[in-house]
């Protein structure tokens, strides 16, 4: 495990409620639209901390200029690539806020997405996680809802399968810090074994209302990329769940792997015939 010591110190100069992390390479085609639905949201107390990560198009520029209109956005700029979980990693060094909301650089949150994960957080202190349900956009406009999981079914399933997208989830920061942050060691399926961790020192819940409107780019993951994110979430489950649940495990690994190599339009096509209840992800 590759986890990181962060300073959980108490903050100073009276912090941002949220701290929004991004981390974008190489974005600069829906960075904007990005960018602007965190700047727009209804809730206003918040710093938004966006990692460059060795972009070499016109993500740096894009940001810039964003952040000259709004100084709730700040830059960390990586020369080089380094991969989404360093790079968020070194994101977390810089929040303040009390909670962490994710989003991707591909994503766009709806106006009332931090209010209404802020007021889950605040009325639900036991909770350390909370992520959402989300509209998926496909190529040729087909739309899908990723669907919702209940909070009793939720605390167990998590260490199976990806339970919301990662860019639904607000986090409790002194959990998130605490625990070190995203496993360095993980390329890929980083979120669902930070889930996993963060099931055990506290509740996950999910929020049945779409968060965001998540976009599914064509041949965005590599035939390489696949195997390493089944890799990845196998070692996660392996690792997080008993040896009770290795029959589970085995199941839900294999699982995954044959989803994902469906095209995107037939998984589409599947979640419209469940009616858009649970999840096919990893």
């Amino acid at each position: 495990m590759k986890h990181r010591a962060f300073d959980i110190s108490p903050m100073q100069a009276a912090p941002p409620s949220i701290s929004v992390l991004m981390a974008a390479h190489n974005a600069a085609g829906t960075l904007a639209e990005s960018v602007e639905s965190i700047l727009s949201q209804s809730f206003e107390d918040f710093e938004f901390i966006v990692v460059d990560d060795g972009s070499t198009d016109d993500t740096a520029a894009i940001l810039a200029r964003y952040a000259r209109q709004d100084l709730r956005l700040r830059i960390v700029t990586q020369a080089e690539n380094t991969g989404l979980t360093i790079a968020l990693n070194r994101g977390l060094e810089q929040i303040r806020g009390r909670y962490i909301a994710r989003q991707d650089a591909d994503d766009a949150s709806y106006p009332d997405r931090l209010q209404k994960q802020f007021d889950f957080l605040e009325s639900r202190p036991d909770v350390a996680l909370c992520g959402g349900n989300c509209d998926n956009l496909y190529p040729g406009g087909l739309e899908t809802r990723w669907g919702w999981t209940p909070e009793e079914t939720l605390q167990t399933s998590v260490f199976l399968k990806t339970p919301f997208p990662h860019s639904t989830a607000m986090m409790r920061a002194t959990v998130a810090l605490s625990l070190g942050g995203y496993d360095e060691s993980f390329a890929t399926a980083q979120d669902m074994e930070f889930w996993m961790r963060f099931a055990k020192n506290g509740s996950v819940a999910m929020l049945p209302d779409p968060l965001i409107r998540r976009r599914i780019s064509p041949g965005a993951i590599s035939v390489r990329r696949r195997w390493r994110q089944f890799y990845d979430a196998f070692r996660a489950r392996w690792r997080h769940n008993t040896p009770g649940r290795r029959a589970a495990v085995l199941y839900h690994s294999l699982r995954s792997l044959l989803i994902g190599l469906l095209p995107e339009r037939i998984i589409a096509l599947k979640h419209n015939l469940k009616g858009n209840v649970g999840n096919d992800k990893m």
